[in-house]
């Protein structure tokens, strides 16, 4: 073999190395990218489920109790939904129609941030602003609220596993 050919030879040997060390490390970028941005994207879905589904969980009338419930539950996850259902049948529902009590909790832009999120599970917090009135209040009464809301990605929908106050 000359030296030219085995010159050859080594720099076939190195640019192979290289393309494949390349194609590895495109590879790697590339999971992490799509990663990064599967993140990204459940913070983001994650933070406006929590945002509206406490806004809808915590707000009701008693005009029209159930569908308030059921318009809640559709967002709980199911053990979730069994705690909901007996605090709202024990606590809220008799007190609601006997004081004719209405709750309208918003939760204001920019008032949500995630915590710790995974593309299936997530915490976030948030502040809610929540009205209430009925018979006993001489005016409306305006509650503020930290809370931190577990989510659940169920069925491609953030679902509120556990609303725990901070």
């Amino acid at each position: 073999m000359t030296s030219s050919h085995a010159k050859r030879v080594v720099i076939v040997a190195v640019t192979a190395v290289i393309a494949i060390a390349a194609s590895a490390l495109t590879a790697v970028a590339a999971v992490r990218v799509s990663h990064r941005h599967s993140v990204d994207t459940a913070r983001r879905e994650a933070i406006a489920a929590a945002s509206s589904g406490v806004a809808t969980v915590l707000s009701y009338d008693y005009r029209h109790l159930q569908n308030d419930f059921k318009d809640a539950e559709a967002l709980l996850t199911p053990g979730f939904r069994a705690k909901y259902v007996k605090t709202t049948a024990a606590a809220v529902e008799p007190l609601a129609a006997k004081y004719r009590a209405t709750s309208t909790a918003v939760v204001p832009p920019g008032a949500a941030g995630a915590i710790n999120v995974g593309t299936g599970r997530a915490v976030v917090l948030v502040f809610v602003d929540q009205t209430v009135t009925n018979s006993q209040l001489a005016a409306p009464r305006l509650d503020r609220a930290r809370i931190d809301v577990t989510l659940v990605k169920s069925g491609g929908r953030w679902l509120i596993d556990k609303l725990s106050p901070v």
